[in-house]
């Protein structure tokens, strides 16, 4: 079963033609006046949203005058390495300080906040490892100081830009913090023993910021000047060509584009644009969470969705497409994570219902692929509104390593009705075929895609990719036994959405053998569920603990959604069968393609799946 990266590129071509025609508008620009060398001007509407921050500030908490006689609270985040940089540091601190108490704790891990704030007098929150990590050490770190604690929080060096983020973001941009040098963590992180001599070189850092009183400039500490928010800009230029380059890097110098030719965003372009909802400009959609998932860090509203659907080079008549991919991603529960960790994961789009057809979406050979505009320009308009209206700039928020595979418009599909045997992707979630939903999903865990037979390079039968689907989720009932809350190295101990997209020849087979859409993902609920007398004891006591506990970690993507513990309860006595596949409602099956296509999937942590109406 081979893994693959789709990648592929961009037709930019006719964007640049775009991008000169919506210029030729009669309201957008201008000539000079009489007297004066031709010119053009016209105006730019800003894509950007300004970012929630904090409206008071908060002081760090006093610090201990010595760390002799107390107890220092080593809180581990949960990711890989961290622990053991805490059991290097624990070392150095009891030979330091001989009379100190160490205490551990693992986040999220039962009552450890209320065990830390009853019994430490001082904390150390290590290690944040990734865009996301640095702002959840920042996260609890702020909210210990602001319940009495003193702390420091931990994290790559590279991180920086996030944590400092974050700081404002909570109103506390005192909160000490000490970065690991990249070097010395990350290749290192396998041993207590590996972690000493990066423990070594901060380990005075952290004494001092347990230790040192607050300084002056930290008490004076205020938020952040603010930017003046410009609406408008206006290019000028002498001729047309300067003003589109003038116009091109202006938003490339403010980090509003992504590196391709852009459509300019004047008013007459947006008004257009806006005319295709019946919605007000200024309708907050949803708002897009923090990466840590606690606190919204903007608001999604119409008219900035608009500014950056102009940008991508969208028809008016997409924008309600785009509206509902939106609304998905900035619902209350969208997790942040797929943004903003730096495992490059990624995000899938399908379009279901019969305005795929009426927009001329792409559904055949080369799905995913260049040069279909409704396709390629909704996906952008999504990947240009987290950029510019979710502040995920890339090395910034968006920290992935390295990017993402079609990292300029996500992977966007639209079911193929025509040559599926059975009614939309929505009608499995009870909604009506006559309409037309958009589904947003986080993918990319163990990779973007894998495929499961099919395609024209050698035989294949459907029992074959029945089975594959079927070995594919069968091993992930490690979520069974090993519970591990609020440990990020336990990610492939968790529960998980599934996304299978199947060829039409594959479904049209599948229909043969008596397969309806709905039948054929109890099949799969079916077979790849666990009878209770092939568990084991640590599986039976696992699935207890996970059914018995909550964690707010990691967005909670560890716990068993509420709705379904009373099957779990039900199924774990004799005669029942655990799922592995928690709900129905985390089997994702699509159709498209065309005949002789293949057949793939992904999957990803709960918390980043969403499905909306086209409006």
């Amino acid at each position: 079963m081979g893994k693959v990266k789709i990648v592929w590129l961009r037709s930019v071509i006719g964007l640049f033609f775009v991008c000169f025609i919506n210029l030729v508008h009669a309201n957008t620009f201008a000539a000079e006046p009489a007297g004066k060398a031709e010119g053009v001007s016209f105006k730019v509407l800003n894509p950007e949203a300004e970012m929630i921050m904090a409206s008071d500030i908060s002081i760090i908490t006093p610090r201990v005058k010595d760390l002799s006689d107390k107890n220092i609270g080593l809180i581990w985040c949960g990711k890989s390495g961290g622990e053991f940089f805490l059991d290097a540091t624990e070392v150095l601190l009891k030979k330091k300080y001989p009379s100190a108490t160490i205490s551990r704790y693992t986040r999220g891990e039962g009552d450890a906040e209320e065990r830390i704030l009853r019994d430490v007098d001082t904390f150390v929150y290590a290690v944040g490892d990734s865009g996301q990590g640095a702002w959840d050490s920042i996260s609890l770190t702020v909210k210990l100081e602001k319940l009495g604690k003193p702390g420091v929080a931990i994290f790559g060096e590279h991180l920086m830009f996030n944590a400092k983020e974050a700081s404002y973001h909570y109103g506390m941009p005192s909160v000490r913090m000490v970065p690991l040098p990249s070097m010395e963590f990350y290749p290192n992180r396998s041993s207590a023993e590996n972690m000493m001599p990066c423990a070594e070189t901060v380990l005075d850092d952290i004494i001092d910021a347990l230790t040192r009183p607050i300084q002056p400039l930290e008490k004076k500490a205020g938020l952040r000047p603010k930017k003046a928010a410009v609406d408008t800009v206006r290019i000028t230029a002498d001729n047309l060509e300067s003003a589109y380059e003038k116009f091109y890097q202006l938003f490339m110098d403010n980090d509003w584009g992504d590196g391709l030719p852009l459509v300019p965003p004047t008013p007459y372009n947006v008004e257009q644009m806006l005319k295709a909802t019946s919605l007000s400009p200024d309708t907050v959609l949803g708002t897009i969470s923090s990466p840590d998932g606690r606190s919204d860090i903007a608001n999604v509203t119409v008219e900035k969705v608009a500014v950056n659907a102009v940008m991508a080079g969208a028809k008016p008549e997409y924008f309600p497409v785009i509206i509902a991919a939106m609304e998905g991603i900035s619902g209350k529960g969208f997790s942040h994570h797929v943004f903003s960790s730096d495992g490059s994961f990624n995000l899938f789009i399908a379009v279901s219902g019969p305005i795929a057809k009426k927009i001329n979406m792409h559904s055949g050979t080369g799905l995913f692929g260049h040069g279909w505009r409704a396709n390629n320009t909704i996906g952008r308009a999504v990947r240009l509104c987290m950029n510019n209206i979710g502040n995920l700039k890339p090395g910034k928020l968006d920290t992935a390593l390295t990017g993402r595979a079609s990292s300029h418009t996500f992977y966007v599909l639209a079911e193929n009705d025509e040559l599926s045997p059975w009614a939309p992707y929505q009608t499995v979630r009870g909604y009506r075929a006559e309409d037309s939903y958009v589904t947003v999903s986080g993918i990319g865990l163990g990779g973007d895609f894998t495929i499961y037979g099919g395609g024209t390079g050698g035989a294949w039968t459907v029992e074959g990719v029945l089975e594959r689907i079927i070995n594919k989720i069968a091993p992930n009932r490690l979520m069974f036994a090993s519970y591990m809350p609020g440990i990020g190295s336990g990610a492939f101990a968790r529960p998980f959405n599934y996304i299978f997209v199947l060829s039409p020849d594959t479904a049209q087979e599948l229909k043969k053998l008596g397969f309806t859409r709905q039948s054929l993902q109890d099949y799969i609920i079916d077979k790849t569920s666990v009878p209770y007398e092939e568990l084991s004891e640590a599986e039976i006591e696992g699935l207890k603990r996970r059914l018995s506990e909550k964690t707010e970690a990691f967005g909670g993507t560890d716990n068993i959604p509420d709705d379904r513990i009373p099957v779990f309860w039900k199924n774990l006595k004799p005669g029942g069968k655990i799922p592995v596949i928690v709900s129905p409602d985390n089997l994702n099956i699509f159709v498209s393609g065309d005949v002789s296509g293949y057949n793939f999937g992904a999957i990803y942590l709960l918390g980043a799946h969403s499905i909306k109406p086209v409006q």
